[in-house]
């Protein structure tokens, strides 16, 4: 009887492996599409980043243009130096000595300027644009470094400024570079760009830095003219590693561009040279690799963002690809067919087993059913008996005690009749505990909403000044943990005369739409209603930059809102803010928490002495 179970077994699991082999597929196609997906997504991340920060300078850069207060040209040579080769350069002290910023006392440092000999006249206006240059990315390039090798912006005159903290480019460049002549910045410039659109450079490999870099540059134009290109360079070292590494399974990845450029590949890839760049795909000498390009072209004509998997038979492999956004790429994975054969297998070894195994204990089973069919049901029935006695009757109804209730004899009779009793009476006892549980849960759910509308501000929405008194407790238990967390006040300039000349019922609308400004500005951290127009925020944060330049972003959403405001100087509703990081020696107790908020309160009084609209950062 085994040996027919087990040939039986056998039969079956070939049988199954067709059907094993289309389920595999199925799954791994499924499993591959979303890992591609997944990974496009992560990988565009970055070069969506770099569009954001251009756009962001180009906003701040054209903010200042616009205010001729702004910069004075006069000051132009406390910038820039003649070292006497015919160039003008930015100082050293900008890039190897910190320089406090004029808004919110920010250390800069790290930034270095060219200005080459092919220039046109050094007018009033280009040295005060120079100037603005500098301010723009000073400000943004330390903020950024994390993310991006550096930071620059050029100007159409031939000159650039740039933030790389580890290479004072500005002071070493050449002094007969003429940077209008390459083909990066030149792409920006309006006779080779008549449509002003951002520019993706091409990978390249950039050797000061040791880095596979990208370059993207978004030209500025006011009233028709170009005034300057923000540019930042996007390392992609670790995706071109991963690409070249490749997988021991043989599973390799590919990155492709639209315009047919085979942007990586792995090493050893048949007919393709190691290390050598991006190479043209129909030139690379490679039938697999203009298969695969052909089938993305036409499978995704219009560049939409989807992740897809096709099968190539020339290739015996299964195609997975997704869009890069930025710079139009495609990200690819070949997966061969073997993977999926390989899992067939396994799963129908995995069959055959399980059905010996079933086979086996079903033979054991009779065996032992044989032995024992008067014996044991009656001992079953004699135990269930007693627990019955002592109440638990959830255990006859659940058939713990597995009861002899399918038989045909009296046994069985005596079992399903033993059970139905058992049965009514968990019924009633489950209907009471049922009752018990709805009723307090709903008592749960009341209790819960009473506490949530305790802690809410009922006009704005956030949280009140009870929730932040609770939070910023929590807060401070957290910052002495070693988390790193900000504390910001926003006050709202000149709000008093607001509700004078609008009416309290604008100036309830104006603050609901400062308290959502200030909440999508400063996505993560908890916002709340401290008092009157007074907002604070309590912001998690993995560095003391990157939660500075969010407050700083915040009150900027706010000025950006354009809510009119005639009787304040600024002609808007703006909101001032001071902050600082908590620090993680901070006293634990109602006076340290008072003197926490004396300090970030003072910061904000000082940014509304300083001209409102800003914000002050306690270092």
């Amino acid at each position: 009887m085994i040996v027919l179970a087990l040939c039986a077994a056998g039969v079956v699991a070939l049988y199954s492996f067709h059907a094993a082999k289309n389920v595999a597929e199925n799954t791994l196609i499924t499993e591959w599409k979303t890992q591609i997906e997944l990974r496009g997504r992560f990988e565009s991340k970055r070069f969506l980043l770099a569009e954001e920060m251009a756009d962001r300078m180009a906003d701040s850069f054209l903010a200042l243009y616009s205010d001729p207060d702004v910069a004075s040209a006069d000051n132009f040579f406390d910038y820039f130096y003649r070292p006497g080769d015919g160039t003008i350069r930015l100082r050293q002290k900008y890039f190897s000595q910190t320089q406090k910023a004029g808004d919110a006392g920010l250390g800069r440092t790290g930034v270095s300027g060219f200005i080459a000999r092919n220039r046109p006249p050094l007018t009033r206006e280009l040295q005060r644009r120079l100037i603005l240059t500098y301010e723009t990315v000073a400000r943004f390039g330390p903020g950024a470094s994390a993310g991006f090798a550096n930071v620059h912006a050029s100007l159409p005159e031939n000159a650039l400024i740039i933030h790389w903290p580890d290479v004072p480019w500005g002071l070493d460049a050449a002094s007969d570079l003429n940077m209008t002549n390459g083909s990066v910045i030149r792409s920006t410039l309006q006779a080779y760009n008549p449509d002003r659109k951002p520019v993706w450079t091409g990978l390249y490999f950039d050797s000061t830095a040791s880095n596979w870099t990208i370059t993207y540059q978004k030209p500025v134009d006011w009233q028709g003219r170009h005034l300057f290109t923000p540019s930042l360079d996007v390392s992609l070292t670790d995706l071109v590693g991963d690409v070249v590494n490749g997988e021991p399974d043989g599973t390799y990845d590919l990155i492709l561009s639209r315009d047919g450029m085979l942007v990586a590949y792995p090493k050893g890839l048949e007919g393709l040279p190691e290390g050598a760049g991006q190479i043209e795909i129909e030139e690379a000498g490679n039938p697999a690799l203009s298969d695969i390009y052909r089938r993305l072209i036409e499978a995704d004509p219009e560049g939409a963002d989807q992740a897809n998997v096709v099968f190539g038979r020339e290739l015996n492999a299964y195609i997975a690809s997704t869009r890069i956004e930025g710079p139009d790429w495609w990200l690819v994975t070949v997966h061969p067919q073997a993977q999926v054969e390989a899992r067939a297998l396994r799963s129908a070894g995995s069959i055959l087993i399980l059905i010996a195994v079933l086979f086996g204990a079903f033979i054991l089973t009779a065996i032992l059913v044989l032995r024992t069919c008067v014996s044991a049901p009656i001992k079953k029935l004699t135990q269930a008996a007693d627990y019955v006695a002592d109440g638990h009757y959830d255990s006859i109804v659940g058939s713990d005690h597995d009861l002899p209730v399918r038989r045909n004899d009296e046994i069985g009779t005596l079992a399903r009749t033993f059970r139905q009793m058992a049965e009514k009476v968990d019924d009633m006892r489950s209907g009471l505990e049922r009752t018990v549980a709805e009723r307090t849960l709903a008592l749960e759910l009341a209790n819960q909403r009473l506490l949530d509308q305790s802690r809410k501000d009922a006009l704005t929405g956030a949280l009140n000044r009870h929730a932040f008194d609770q939070d910023l407790r929590q807060a401070v238990l957290d910052a002495r943990e070693g988390t790193a967390i900000a504390l910001a006040l926003f006050d709202v300039d000149f709000f008093k005369p607001f509700n004078d000349h609008y009416g309290h019922v604008a100036g309830d609308r104006a603050l609901e739409r400062v308290v959502s400004g200030i909440s999508a500005a400063l996505p993560g951290a908890s916002i709340y209603r401290y008092g009157g127009e007074e907002i604070a925020a309590i912001i998690p944060c993995l560095a003391t930059e990157g939660a500075r330049s969010a407050v700083d972003g915040a009150v900027q959403a706010v000025a950006r809102m354009g809510i009119p405001h005639t009787k304040s100087p600024l002609g808007t509703l703006t909101v001032s803010a001071g902050a600082m990081t908590i620090p993680n020696d901070a006293d634990d107790s109602v006076e340290g928490h008072r003197t926490i908020l004396e300090i970030v309160d003072k910061a904000l009084y000082v940014s509304k002495d300083d001209g409102r609209n800003r914000s002050e950062w306690v270092s």
